[in-house]
């Protein structure tokens, strides 16, 4: 019987190293019951476990479809360092999946414009994922290589520090496929040619093209980026109520149980971590509420 608040084990299929402190790993359940049970939704989480280490919240960054289950996971702490000194074969603990995630059903004959900070951009690969997965999306992308203009309009906005902290960066050139895919980083690595944009996220806004009132955004990054991106996004007429924030918050049991990951008067971990901005913004950006 299968029950998500209760450890099984999952063996590392593989390991693809990402940048100097981030790796995705591939997992394969090793109950073929609970294999058949499991099933997740784009934007949540599950609870990994290292026996006599502790637990840690990690967002699921592959799709539904996919044939892995992944987790893109940043060395941040005791849990995350110990996975990091697992090896291919080797076995942890898996509890989930927990929390919403991202509603796919307001996407629907709507714009998404996906905009993602650093390892923010892993709780949405499985968005993009599916999406490049699902048959029924249009395969041209408005102004993409003289593509034929369709509607609703892909896009993708991301933001790193360097180009060496691109997360997914050989990815995105298949992104490209279904999205106008923008990258950005803070700053060019001198050692490293890039050819891409310098600056902020919010800098990239005049190379884009969707309808505000018709656009849907889905979020998820550092929250000082969120919160600036916000504001931005309703200044050009993107409603607030239009605009999901996936949102980072210490998280020890998953299940609204431990009371750690208080956002407000809601759980992290049980009312998100996906959360309609209407419903959080006066909270966005508080710490230890």
């Amino acid at each position: 019987m299968y029950d998500k608040s209760i450890p099984f084990e999952a063996k590392i299929r593989w390991i693809k190293k990402e940048t100097r402190d981030t790796a995705t790993y591939a997992f394969k359940i090793t109950s073929r019951e609970i294999e058949r049970a499991y099933r997740f939704i784009p934007g949540q989480f599950n609870m990994l476990y290292m026996p006599g280490i502790g637990e840690a919240a990690i967002s699921i960054s592959s799709a539904p479809s996919d044939h892995d289950l992944t987790h893109t996971i940043r060395v941040a702490g005791d849990v995350t360092t110990a996975i990091s000194r697992l090896d291919t074969g080797d076995v942890l603990g898996i509890r989930g999946p927990f929390g919403n995630g991202w509603p796919l059903e307001e996407i629907e004959e709507r714009d998404l414009m996906i905009i993602a900070g650093g390892v923010g951009i892993a709780p949405l690969r499985s968005v993009i994922r599916h999406i490049l997965n699902d048959r029924t999306e249009p395969r041209h992308v408005k102004g993409v290589r003289g593509g034929k203009i369709s509607s609703p309009a892909r896009i993708i906005l991301y933001g790193s520090k360097t180009p060496k902290d691109i997360i997914f960066r050989d990815e995105f050139p298949r992104y490209r496929d279904a999205f106008q895919t923008f990258l950005t980083v803070d700053k060019a690595d001198p050692e490293e040619y890039w050819r891409g944009d310098i600056g902020l996220i919010t800098g990239m806004w005049n190379k884009t093209s969707f309808n505000p009132l018709n656009t849907v955004v889905f979020m998820c990054g550092p929250e000082v980026m969120m919160q600036s991106m916000v504001k931005e996004l309703i200044l050009k007429g993107v409603p607030g109520e239009k605009i999901f924030i996936s949102i980072e918050r210490n998280m020890n049991c998953g299940m609204g149980i431990c009371g750690h990951c208080f956002f407000g008067p809601k759980f992290v971990c049980k009312d998100g971590p996906v959360f309609r901005f209407t419903d959080i913004e006066g909270f966005l950006g508080i710490k230890e509420i």
